[in-house]
């Protein structure tokens, strides 16, 4: 246990490093900043300058930051049988709803020996204000039932100390009262049912309690181990019922209870509670004060979460709406008052001195007085506030030069860009987080790559333009070539389509001969035909001849016969008789001899012009072969002079296009030779103007 008033506070919230994204969610929601430390890859927080409020809890979506709770020492001193009694916040209805007198069941199955109700705590609370107020009449008092806003005080506002009222809180003044008018728990250990990671440090600062359980640890364990709260009876607290206090938790709790002794007491009572409320309204209230501008209001009931207790950030309201939170707490508060209703007229008469004969049995003067630390000093051991000079400096290394440059955006957390470079200053934060500085950087990083990408893109064009101004000088080089290669090609294939139109011409005119070839051929089979038939016409006749010359021979034959025959008559006609006749018939068998033998010479000449008109019958025959497959040949020439005509036609016809053709290409290769001049001086003007970018 850890002595009264130790300056070493212990951590109550705990930071997830492996679960932390660097976000800065934890120290925009962070009501005093300083306590984070951003210059690392994660947020940490220093636990000292901590004021335990949980508000970076409640933002963290990841789980980097957690409170810490006496829950697992709590579970393992039972189990060694240690004496362990508990008191239970008034927010146990608004976390366990209809539900929270189980949880005195639940306690007391653990082997918890007794359960006290902080409620009743609460009513001793507004007996010990009321005390303070009646016998030093303050010009301000500040309420102190919520222990986070007296660290805030402690630690950041140490002149706003005298203004705490020097009284415990609801939790306190239960412990106290059971030390004091419960012998029976004296030794016993006190363990607190609290919404509150920060309880445990108001158990350290005064030396009383011994462990603070949170009821988010509650119903953790209750859902981890199966089991439901109605798994257990409900049970009465030990200790006597309060009245309204029972709403202690709720915003306003401290006034209305105030209110059963006062009536008055809403007219000078100041309700403020919400981190974005009440740590504005105290680090500006010393100024007030100062400026005579303040107490408007003499008391200050104050607690840091909006909902009050009922939100803490051991609880699991956060996201509730306010009256799902309020509705249990404030049936109970109805439910409460009507136990101390009056009902008669005695009753009304002595009902009020009823409960206060009750709170007077558990109040003694002095037993429930603290006082206060001033804890500040670690904080301006730890944080140094720079001067002017030193702020500029750090905001001109932060890219801050200009006021303008200072947007006071939020990105990082702080309120302002000079609280950010205090952290900066103090090594609690860097640089490279501010938003406008990465954005500078950025800036600055891209213009660096620009740079340095125009210097690559500088060198790698100016060298890819050198090259493509070979190319080009290369390339007009070769279109002048090409340029001399199409015009001597135009004049070959003009040449050449000159030599078709006289290949052309020369085949018309062949074909003219060939033509008059193929008639003169045609007229001469013709004529041999015709020969022919004079020649077999000759033939017949020379055969006819022949038998006229054997009819001849017949006839000679006949006739020497016949003047063998008249000899002979002759001979016997006599001399003179005979002698004339046998001179006739010698002059006809001359005759005949003669006709015979001319006769046989004309059947063998006859003969012989036979065989002469046979063979020339072959020959002409031949000749009429030859004739024909000549005409067949000179229709061949003919035909194959015609395809050739069709085909040299075509290729004039072709050769005409090409030199169209040509004629555009030379046009066309003309252009492209003033382009590709152009184009190379094109390259050479951006050469120059690429050489005189990297001088800019």
């Amino acid at each position: 246990m850890k002595k009264m008033g130790e300056k070493t506070l212990r951590p109550v919230i705990k930071v997830v490093e492996e679960k932390c994204i660097n976000c800065h969610r934890c120290i925009m929601a962070c009501p005093v900043k300083m306590c984070n430390n951003g210059s690392g890859d994660i947020i940490d927080h220093h636990p000292e300058l901590c004021i335990g409020c949980g508000e970076c809890i409640s933002v963290c979506t990841h789980g980097a930051r957690i409170g810490i709770d006496d829950f697992e020492l709590f579970m393992d001193d039972l189990k060694k049988g240690e004496d362990i009694i508990a008191i239970v916040a008034p927010a146990i209805a608004a976390s366990f709803e209809e539900d929270y007198l189980r949880i005195n069941g639940f306690l007391k199955s653990l082997g918890v020996k007794a359960v006290f109700d902080v409620s009743f705590g609460a009513e001793l609370t507004i007996k010990s204000y009321i005390d303070y107020m009646k016998s030093t009449n303050p010009d301000l008092a500040i309420a102190q039932p919520c222990p986070t806003l007296v660290s805030f005080i402690e630690m950041y506002r140490p002149e706003l100390i005298p203004h705490l009222v020097p009284a415990d809180s609801p939790m306190l003044h239960t412990m106290k009262m059971i030390k004091r008018f419960y012998p029976q728990y004296k030794n016993h250990r006190i363990a607190a049912i609290s919404p509150c990671y920060s309880k445990r440090r108001e158990f350290d600062a005064v030396g009383v309690g011994d462990y603070n359980v949170t009821f988010r640890s509650v119903r953790r364990h209750l859902d981890e181990s199966g089991k439901s709260v109605r798994d257990y009876p409900a049970v009465e607290y030990d200790n006597p019922p309060a009245e309204r206090a029972v709403a202690f938790s709720s915003p306003g709790g401290l006034m209305r209870t105030l209110q059963r002794y006062d009536s008055d007491a809403a007219n000078y009572t100041r309700k403020i509670e919400g981190p974005h409320e009440v740590y504005r309204y105290l680090a500006y209230l010393d100024d007030s004060l100062k400026q005579g501008k303040a107490p408007v209001y003499k008391l200050i009931d104050c607690l840091n979460c909006s909902m009050g207790c009922n939100g803490g950030p051991g609880t699991m309201n956060h996201n509730k709406h306010f009256d799902d939170v309020e509705y249990f707490v404030e049936r109970r508060r109805r439910e409460m008052r009507k136990k101390y209703q009056p009902t008669t007229l005695l009753q009304k008469l002595f009902s009020r001195s009823k409960l206060e004969k009750t709170l007077g049995t558990y109040w003694e003067a002095g037993l429930y007085r603290r006082s206060y630390t001033d804890r500040s000093k670690v904080f301006k051991e730890k944080v140094r506030f720079p001067n002017n000079a030193e702020l500029e400096s750090i905001f001109k290394t932060m890219h801050k030069e200009n006021p303008a440059d200072r947007l006071n955006c939020g990105a990082c957390g702080y309120r302002s860009c000079e609280q950010m470079a205090v952290a900066v200053i103090n090594g609690l934060y860097k640089s490279e987080n501010c938003r406008h500085y990465q954005d500078i950087e950025q800036e600055r990083r891209a213009n660096e790559r620009t740079a340095h990408m125009i210097t690559q893109v500088h060198e790698r064009t100016l060298e890819e333009m050198h090259k493509n101004r070979d190319g080009i000088e290369a390339l007009s080089s070769q279109i002048n070539e090409t340029a001399d290669y199409v015009s001597r090609s135009s004049q070959a294939i003009t040449r050449m389509v000159e030599n078709i139109r006289s290949i052309t011409k020369n085949l018309d005119h062949n074909a003219e001969t060939v033509l008059k070839l193929n008639a003169s051929s045609t007229d001469g089979k013709e004529r041999l035909y015709k020969i022919g038939e004079i020649i077999d016409r000759v033939a017949e006749q020379s055969d006819a001849l022949i038998e006229t010359c054997k009819v001849i021979g017949d006839i000679a034959n006949e006739t020497s016969i016949l003047g063998m025959n008249a000899a002979i008559e002759a001979a016997h006609a006599g001399d003179s008789t005979g002698k004339g006749f046998a001179v006739v018939a010698g002059e006809i068998r001359k005759l005949a001899d003669n006709s015979g033998k001319q006769a046989v010479k004309i059947t063998d000449n006859l003969r012989g012009i036979k065989a002469l008109i046979d063979t020339s019958k072959e020959s002409s025959l031949y000749a009429q072969e030859q004739f024909n497959r000549m005409a067949a040949l000179i229709d061949t020439v003919k035909n194959e002079e015609l395809s050739i005509q069709d085909s040299m036609s075509t290729h004039d016809a072709g050769g005409s296009q090409v030199l169209e053709a040509l004629n555009e290409i030379n046009v066309l290769i003309g252009k492209i030779k003033d382009t590709s001049s152009a184009l190379l001086a094109s390259g050479e003007a951006v050469i120059q103007d690429i050489s005189s970018l990297k001088n800019m």
